[in-house]
């Protein structure tokens, strides 16, 4: 696959300069002077600053303007960069936030090798020019870093990676997706539905991180690999280029993997104070999306953390709830059968035409969702006739309860999926369309189906 990598001239110049430019102008408006550290020429080699000029919003105007001859991170400083101390103290604030990762870390005796990795000493000053930035510009996200930093390199020591691996498992954690700062900021902090075109410059964050990563001296090239791989999967669905199986390096298996359970935790878990205890349904639905041994190396870790799951009933009658997650199932049902009629309408018209490997991925990228909602066991009859029981019968107790728990969750993490696969479906689809106007509505009349029933269920998943 490295062999093959070919970036762009729009990528080459975004990983030269892009909008990183405006970021370095904002950090510098914010009291930590950011200059020149040599003289900067644009592509045809004319001087546009002199060494030791401070970058302002009139200097970062007119870097915009130019293609640069160097990458812009090369030939600037800042008066104060991340150190090892910055690292502790926003790893000891995530610990504060999550004490289940604190417990985790304790529990696993990760605590001293971790803070050796804290180390900054060996990180690359182009490096920790980067964090501080990120720091600054995106806190959320430098937060991100540090979370995916900690359970990257835990799972590395379990799947007992070699020492390199597992200090360049950290350092790609933290630089995995630096390719942000070099987009368009309008477009990266937008919390609007994106467009084809928009998300086609968010998917090219990473190809962007593995120019700027190739460039950092003495760097290991897993690092690069792993920041362009870390959102590809075992099955062919991901970006940039829809490799599958184990054609990918277990760094970007294992971030990729951690970067979703970051989203879990952070953005699912924490408004029904769940845990990392809680997280085994999410693995058991994902447990090759990543690889195998990622999967159960991950499923170790949070076994032996011996956490506790979190027991909640969102609703006063846990009757009411089982009757609320029984029509759950019932609206994953009739998503999965309106799925399954796309499927079959899309392998229709892909039959004549077989060359077309868009449409390829696409079905897929369907089977796998087909066969995840099949094989997670909710839409067995068995369970059907439980909940039906639960919700008018059945005198709930503890331990039933915290199977209605595993069961809502197991639906709450499909129904993201099930939105995922649409996305992508519903873009291909437009397309396709646009292409050739005998496609037929059935297939559309399909995916309407499945947005209305993902609204439905959203509406009913009072965990999430």
């Amino acid at each position: 696959m490295q062999n093959n990598f070919i970036a762009n001239s729009e990528h080459q110049e975004a990983a030269k300069s892009g909008f990183y430019s405006q970021h370095l102008a904002a950090v510098s408006n914010k009291g930590n002077s950011a200059f020149t550290t040599d003289d900067v020429f644009n592509e045809h080699g004319a001087l546009l600053i002199k060494k030791g000029v401070h970058i302002d919003t009139n200097i970062r105007d007119k870097l915009l303007q130019h293609k640069l001859l160097k990458p812009l991170d090369h030939l600037v400083g800042l008066e104060k960069q991340v150190n090892t101390q910055t690292l502790r103290t926003r790893f000891n604030q995530l610990m504060n936030d999550y004490p289940d990762v604190r417990e985790i870390n304790k529990t696993l005796r990760f605590e001293s090798e971790f803070e050796k990795l804290l180390n900054t000493n060996y990180l690359h000053p182009i490096i920790t020019q980067k964090l501080t930035v990120l720091n600054s510009q995106f806190s959320s996200e430098f937060d991100k870093c540090m979370f995916n930093a900690w359970l990257s390199t835990i799972t590395a020591r379990e799947l007992d990676l070699s020492q390199t691996d597992i200090k360049n498992t950290f350092i790609t954690s933290m630089l995995h997706d630096i390719g942000m700062m070099h987009l368009d900021p309008d477009i990266v902090n937008s919390n609007r539905q994106l467009t084809p075109d928009e998300w086609k410059t968010i998917q090219a964050h990473v190809i962007i991180g593995k120019l700027i990563t190739d460039a950092i001296p003495d760097l290991s090239p897993d690092v690069s690999r792993a920041v362009v791989e870390h959102h590809e999967t075992c099955f062919g669905s991901g970006y940039p280029f829809s490799i599958s199986g184990y054609e990918r390096g277990v760094i970007g298996r294992i971030i990729g993997m951690s970067d979703s359970i970051h989203a879990i935790r952070v953005n699912n878990f924490v408004k029904e104070k769940r845990t990392l205890g809680d997280i085994q349904p999410f693995l058991q639905l994902n447990s090759i999306t990543q690889s195998n041994d990622v999967y159960c190396a991950m499923m170790s870790i949070f076994k032996k953390s011996k956490l506790k799951r979190t027991r909640i009933c969102p609703v006063n009658n846990p009757n009411t709830y089982a009757k609320q997650v029984g029509q759950q199932v019932r609206i994953m049902s009739d998503s999965k059968s309106a799925l399954d009629n796309v499927y079959t309408g899309l392998n229709e018209q892909h039959f004549a035409n077989r060359n077309d490997k868009n449409t390829s991925s696409i079905l897929a990228i369907l089977r796998r969702m087909l066969t995840t909602i099949t094989e997670s066991g909710l839409l067995s009859t068995e369970l059907v006739v439980w909940l039906n029981q639960a919700s008018t019968e059945m005198d709930i107790d503890d331990i039933v309860l915290d199977e209605i728990n595993e069961v809502d969750l197991l639906i709450s993490e499909l129904t993201w999926q099930m939105r995922n696969t649409l996305r992508m479906l519903s873009a291909h689809y437009d397309k396709l369309r646009d292409k050739n106007k005998s496609v037929g509505d059935p297939i559309a009349t399909s995916i309407e189906t499945i947005k209305e029933n993902l609204d439905q269920l959203q509406a009913l998943q009072p965990i999430n």
